[in-house]
């Protein structure tokens, strides 16, 4: 993947920070070697919105500030940018939202270009396939999503639901990914680029693993918006919506969400596949400075089983190391693929690691590239590792999703067939 071409603009890429991760073992992630001229990102904050009437697809912003310091103090802009359907916000040149606003401003033509690729693709497809068998017809008018409104966004408390362009139901069944942290409207184009088959809920609960693991540790929170969100997509039109399979994708801090959903038994019986995009922590032991397994045991089992083909996880991680008393995501992403017994294999080439080595801090002319170092892939569980110790690197595991880690998913649940 070394050859890559990004996806987003450099100017957006060089000034787009990422969150801090943090939780109540994990300190706040505070990078070494901080890059010149770079804006914090914050990342949206959900919260409850009014019921979408208006049939275009819009965005809305909100600013939540918060600030801290001695003496004078320093003020730190947090961005909101939730894609509710609402009345678009008129920023101007110097607002802090422009960042946010540019990357998922780029990241949206090639997803309208996505589904008539696809269709041109079909038929080559279809000549090389061995021919299905006989199955009734089912006339437009008779599908479950013929009269299915997708024009705008669907408000939940936390987040939205969105119906991807890629997404399509004769019966009334779909799947659901539950993405947890990250820019909607970023996130939402990453999913369509990536063509997935199925409706994807996006929550957001500020920059803390550990609000996401509190919050999604209690047992009723999720069934709750799972039930809301069937009588949502009903009510969108789309007749017998029932859900079929869940997958579960984080970036960054989202990864406590999804490990406090893990931790449930009985929820994790029912979630098929994983998608962590650098975010996946531990602590250390106090005596000896090991890795705390314990903390990384839902991610663990979860791994041995896609390692024996029965579920996906597909995780990406960057080279940063935490300024704390915790393991970043290489390391833990070691651990999980010793248990798994997967091993990790380098790829790339001493010129691609020798451009990665003299290009320097991003900036809007010259793009840090985006290079994959190594790999592991055992059954379904699927590693990537790549170059990267500055925030940017850490944001580009977001805007690149659709070229990493969310394929292995478009391929898992295409090729799988549901129960």
């Amino acid at each position: 993947m070394a050859g890559m071409s990004p996806t987003e603009s450099p100017a957006a890429e060089a000034h787009l920070a990422c969150d801090s991760l943090d939780d109540d073992n994990e300190p706040t992630l505070i990078f070494r070697r901080p890059p010149a001229s770079l804006s914090g990102l914050a990342m949206p904050i959900g919260a409850p919105a009014p019921v979408v009437t208006a049939p275009a697809r819009r965005s809305t912003a909100r600013l939540f500030a918060l600030g801290a310091g001695a003496g004078l103090a320093a003020a730190v802009g947090a961005v909101f940018f939730l894609r509710l359907g609402g009345a678009s916000l008129d920023l101007g040149a110097g607002s802090t939202m422009q960042p946010a606003v540019a990357a998922a401003a780029v990241l949206r033509p090639a997803v309208a270009a996505a589904p008539a690729r696809a269709k041109a693709a079909a038929p080559a497809a279809a000549a090389h396939a061995n021919p299905p068998a006989a199955v009734p017809a089912i006339a437009p008018e008779d599908r479950a999503d013929a009269t299915l409104d997708r024009s705008a966004v669907i408000p939940i408390h936390d987040g939205i639901v969105t119906i991807p362009e890629s997404f399509s139901s004769a019966d009334g069944e779909y799947d659901l990914v539950i993405h947890f942290h990250g820019i909607n409207d970023v996130v939402e184009a990453g999913f369509e680029r990536a063509g997935l088959n199925a409706v994807v809920m996006i929550l957001n609960l500020g920059i803390s693993s550990a609000a996401y693991e509190t919050r999604f540790s209690i047992r009723s929170y999720l069934p709750a918006l799972l039930a809301k969100t069937e009588a949502a997509l009903r009510a969108r039109g789309l007749r017998g919506a029932r859900l079929r399979r869940i997958a579960l994708s984080a970036f960054s801090a989202g990864y406590g969400a999804v490990r406090g959903l893990l931790n449930q038994a009985s929820f994790a019986d029912k979630v098929d596949a994983v998608l962590l995009l650098d975010g996946i922590h531990t602590g250390y032991m106090p005596i000896d400075h090991s890795l705390d397994l314990e903390r990384l045991k839902p991610f663990s089992r979860f791994a041995q089983q896609a390692a024996s083909g029965e579920k996906l996880m597909s995780i990406t991680h960057s080279e940063i190391t935490p300024n704390g008393d915790y393991a970043g995501t290489h390391e833990s992403t070691d651990a999980l693929l010793a248990l798994a017994g997967a091993e990790r294999s380098p790829i790339g080439s001493a010129d691609a690691l020798a451009l990665y080595q003299v290009a320097g801090p991003a900036s809007a002319d010259r793009p840090a590239p985006f290079i994959q170092l190594s790999e592991a892939h055992k059954g379904a569980l699927h590693v990537r590792g790549y170059a990267g110790t500055q925030k940017p690197d850490h944001v580009r595991h977001l805007t690149r999703m659709a070229e990493t880690a969310v394929p292995d998913l478009v391929r898992h649940w295409s090729e799988r067939p549901a129960p």
